[in-house]
């Protein structure tokens, strides 16, 4: 049997890709942190990193065994959160990730205050990942805000919608000025568009093809997309450098429509059926802390 402590050094330390930084995490010493790491190679009678003098990363066998290591270290959890549950205690630390920090600011942060009141226990990890999430290298408990493709990529993975949203086209009176403002999809072609450089394809504007559907079918065109960022599409629309797709609740969307700095375009063809999940690991059993967590805050949807 592997010890849960050396099994934690390795997870840490291929994590912080540091053996310092795994064993300030851990309040051990990088000695200590790289004896154990040293001892697992050993049984496994394979190198689990490639250091040099600068860095470290994990070997192919080093990715691989870890992917394992994180569902056994998952369950060992699972006990211990079970334990605890039998007595009536939440505890514990609770990591979240969501592509955008509107999405936690909207649907988290508001209350979180009385969250924390009722479950003191609980510590709380937020954080941002703009790019294509992996859970197996990116092992968070909850995955919230997520749109549909992560459950596409791993439909192992629970679910519960959040809620709907209509996703808009935007962009500023001086760009329109430019190139002219559509009257249908049709008249898409001549124009150009700010995409996120991971979307597939990374130029395809949201539209529908017929006025005024509430199809639940994403209907796409292809324009040209001089600009792919992973934030700030808002403000390089607003200096007219192309079309954007947004869901129409964005405050900064609300601000910039206010202000007339952006104005909307092809109403009737928006995309009405956006859905937002809260995605979370499929296990026998449930950690406390998890199911604490979401039905606190699915019950606050009514206020979104």
């Amino acid at each position: 049997m592997f010890k849960t402590e050396t099994l934690i050094a390795f997870a840490l330390v291929a994590k912080h890709r540091s053996f310092t930084l795994a064993a300030n995490a851990q309040g051990q010493t990088p000695m200590a942190m790289s004896k154990q790491v040293s001892q697992l190679e050993k049984r496994l009678a394979e190198p689990l990193f490639e250091r040099s003098t600068r860095k470290i990363r994990l070997t192919q066998f080093g990715a691989e065994f870890l992917i394992r290591v994180h569902k056994i270290l998952e369950q060992h959890d699972a006990i211990e959160h079970w334990l605890e549950s039998r007595q009536g205690e939440f505890s514990g630390t609770l990591s979240l990730v969501t592509q955008s920090t509107q999405t936690f600011d909207e649907t988290v942060f508001p209350w979180l205050a009385e969250f924390h009141q009722c479950y003191p226990n609980i510590e709380l990890i937020f954080e941002v990942q703009e790019n294509i999430i992996d859970i197996n290298n990116n092992p968070y408990d909850i995955y919230w805000g997520i749109e549909e493709y992560l459950g596409m990529q791993h439909p192992a993975l629970k679910r519960r919608s959040l809620w709907k949203a209509q996703l808009g086209i935007f962009a500023s009176p001086d760009y329109l000025a430019k190139f002219g403002t559509p009257k249908t999809p049709d008249e898409l072609k001549d124009h150009q568009m700010i995409s996120h450089p991971h979307s597939d394809p990374s130029n395809a504007l949201i539209v529908n093809k017929v006025a005024n559907s509430q199809q639940r079918e994403m209907d796409f065109v292809i324009l040209d997309a001089p600009m792919k960022t992973v934030a700030g599409q808002s403000k390089f629309a607003v200096q007219g450098l192309g079309l954007i797709n947004a869901l129409v609740d964005n405050d900064d969307i609300k601000d910039y429509l206010a202000t007339h700095q952006l104005v909307p375009v092809l109403q009737k063809y928006w995309y009405s059926s956006a859905e937002i999940y809260i995605y979370y690991h499929q296990v026998k059993l449930e950690q406390p802390k998890v199911r604490a967590f979401i039905d606190f805050f699915l019950s606050k949807r009514k206020y979104w």
